[in-house]
């Protein structure tokens, strides 16, 4: 093509730059906003642009390498092509990616799938994403040691830079920050070890797990995914993480710093990072860690198994169907109902819960057996104790605050009536968190 073709601004790729932070880069060039360049390159299209380090299509990045010069292959490289067949073995677009979660708002959900290290961006004399930052085990920057940030610390909102209005700068898209202003903290453990051996599996592209040879790398990230949502959330996940405790001290966490949720790519990066070392460790000697584990909290094929085998990676199904397999149970509604009449000759209730506590098992036949659950708990008993005799407006305004920040109510609120009452902060993995953060917005991540 004629040099004159070229649009008069085309900066150059920088090391590991993210497509969509070059974009951003190259619209401000041309004195436009990364939106209004979205529309001149793609008519028609949305009126913001989606995320370009998924979805920018060859089309569009072969447009790019000819209004700025650059090799269309480079800029392949700077969006999640890089990782495939290595972190995720094919993205149709519409498929669900472990590590790299959606960034800012997708249907109007708040995606938290872009992380930033302010340090970096201070230090940069052109400041720019670096694409490593969209890995959701990567949350801590191994150059400053300091935790990256997933959301505005000033409003929360989650970062997205194609939505930006300034040039030149990268700034919040909520209420405009510098985002060079913020800082990170320290991590509540040393993951650099673990982000350091998970990129070293994707440039290698396998890793050999004992008796199942060697592994392809992405069916070995689909497993730390795996053990990663066991830890975040689920029945056996806080006997888990205190199993993992008693094994490595170093893993000792307070029970209530880290939230429950059922995606990791939920959490805050100071929690994910804690749970994606835990994930590793478990993985490693496998299968034996995780099995071992497994059997002492009393985990079974049937909590660890919920789609078809083939759904899974086979070192994954294998080590759960032989080594985990729930016997069967047959019929014992009449033991059950012995267990109920002794429960209740002690004068205790014959509830579900006594009744899997008496016998140490689950059983179907005990849903026959046990008493109805009261249609409420007492005072100080329910899920959101802490919180009883408060208005129904604050307490909701108080659960959708905690949740923005990404923590658990208990956790929250002790931090906020700590600052009230002039009381020293403890440590917890969610510390500077600010609990003063409450808004009618109750989406917390990329979920309806």
């Amino acid at each position: 093509m004629r040099d004159d073709d070229r649009w008069p601004g085309h900066p150059r790729l920088l090391p590991d730059e993210s497509i969509s932070s070059w974009f951003t880069r190259t619209a401000a060039a041309n004195g436009l906003r990364p939106g209004e360049l979205y529309r001149i390159v793609q008519p028609g299209g949305d009126r913001n642009p989606r995320d370009f380090d998924r979805h920018a299509d060859y089309c569009l990045l072969d447009l790019l390498a000819n209004k700025t010069g650059l090799p269309v292959e480079d800029l392949k490289l700077a969006t999640f092509r890089r990782w495939s067949g290595r972190l995720f073995e094919h993205d149709d677009g519409l498929n669900k990616l472990a590590w790299l979660p959606p960034a800012g708002r997708e249907g109007g959900r708040r995606c938290f799938g872009q992380q930033i290290c302010p340090w970096c961006l201070r230090a940069d004399a052109q400041p720019y994403l670096r694409l490593n930052w969209r890995l959701s085990f990567f949350t801590a920057c191994p150059i400053h040691g300091r935790l990256l940030l997933d959301r505005c610390p000033t409003c929360a909102e989650p970062f997205s830079i194609l939505r930006q209005d300034g040039w030149g700068t990268i700034c919040c898209p909520g209420c405009g920050a510098d985002l060079r202003d913020f800082t990170g903290d320290e991590p509540a453990l040393d993951t650099a070890p673990v982000q350091r051996d998970l990129l070293d599996l994707i440039r290698d592209g396998w890793r050999s797990l004992g008796e199942y040879g060697p592994v392809y790398s992405f069916a070995v990230l689909e497993m730390l995914a795996l053990l990663l949502r066991l830890l975040a959330g689920g029945k056996h996940a806080h006997a888990l993480r205190l199993w993992l405790a008693e094994q490595d001290s170093s893993l000792a966490v307070r029970r209530e710093s880290l939230p429950r949720v059922r995606d990791g790519a939920l959490l805050t990066p100071r929690a994910r990072g804690v749970l994606v070392t835990m994930a590793h460790w478990l993985l490693a000697e496998w299968p034996h860690r995780f099995v071992e584990a497994a059997k002492t909290v009393g985990m079974t094929s049937t909590d660890l198994r919920k789609r078809p085998v083939g759904e899974y990676p086979f070192a994954y199904a294998h080590a759960v169907d032989w080594r985990l397999k729930e016997s069967h149970k047959g019929d014992a509604t009449e033991e059950i109902a012995a267990a109920a009449q002794l429960l209740q000759g002690h004068g205790q209730s014959a509830s579900r819960r006594n009744l899997v506590a008496l016998c140490g098992t689950k059983l179907g036949s005990m849903g026959r057996v046990a008493e109805p659950v009261a249609s409420g708990r007492l005072w100080g008993k329910g899920r959101y104790w802490k919180l009883d005799g408060v208005s129904p407006e604050v307490k909701a305004a108080a659960r959708r605050a905690a949740h923005r920040a990404g923590e658990d109510v208990g956790p929250w609120l002790d931090t906020l009536l700590r600052r009230m009452l002039g009381l020293g902060a403890t440590k917890t993995p969610f510390d500077r968190h600010d609990p003063d953060t409450i808004t009618p917005d109750a989406n917390v991540g990329c979920e309806e």
